[in-house]
């Protein structure tokens, strides 16, 4: 690869590396990668890999979602109360959740507010067709069947984001057509959640697809990236 053509306004600019790394989404890469580069099998098999839709949704109430413990606490809104931390369920149609005003206090906590709740509901094939107001009641009742107690508030805000493309959908015999961020393209490199890591689809599978490129990028060099903790590899 010798250069990378984007555009400027209403011209275009060259830009020249030595080692070129895209760092895309199913449907970026899909865009940015020359159809001549699909005579190479690695390229190729990237275009059998499909986007899902999603919803994200955020739903804030008159109290705290998730504390089950204390029923005063649960409906003050003086100070924050419950699980701080990102959540997983086995039993909705959104597999992580967080009440954002707890795990994330410096952007949504708001004085006089409760639980800013935010549910990713994919595949969200069925959810795409619904109305805004359906898909928050259908979240707000799966909150309801995770957290009973939460029936006693209010819901007195939500928003839904519907985004057409997002993660790969994990289909089976799908893995064989995710790439390793090494290409057959000597200095060009990919990074990514859709690319070959341990991880589904997610934050955590995109760091280590990065950490796994630097480690291709470096690989002449002996230089060894060292992944640990969550991000071992």
């Amino acid at each position: 690869m010798t250069g990378l053509l984007v555009a400027n306004g209403e011209g275009e600019d060259t830009i020249v590396a030595d080692t070129y790394l895209a760092a895309c989404d199913v449907p970026g890469i899909q865009r940015l990668l020359p159809p001549e580069w699909r005579s190479l099998k690695t390229f190729e098999n990237i275009y059998k890999l499909e986007a899902v839709p999603v919803a994200t949704v955020q739903l804030r109430f008159d109290g705290w979602v998730t504390e089950m413990n204390d029923p005063d606490a649960r409906k003050q809104v003086e100070h924050a109360a419950g699980i701080d931390n990102l959540l997983y369920s086995a039993d909705a149609d959104f597999s992580c959740f967080t009440d954002l005003a707890l795990s994330s206090p410096k952007d949504y906590y708001r004085p006089g507010q409760g639980s800013l709740m935010q549910v990713v509901l994919t595949p969200g094939d069925p959810f795409v067709p619904m109305s805004n107001e359906d898909i928050a009641q259908h979240a707000l009742q799966q909150i309801h069947d995770l957290f009973p107690s939460s029936r006693e508030l209010t819901l007195t805000w939500f928003n839904v984001v519907k985004l057409a493309q997002s993660l790969y959908r994990e289909n089976p015999g799908m893995d064989v057509y995710r790439p390793a961020q090494k290409t057959p393209v000597a200095n060009f490199f990919l990074a990514g959640s859709y690319t070959q890591q341990d991880y589904i689809d997610s934050m955590e599978g995109a760091t280590i697809s990065g950490k796994q490129a630097a480690q291709a990028i470096l690989e002449p060099t002996g230089y060894k990236v060292q992944g640990v903790g969550l991000f071992k590899y």
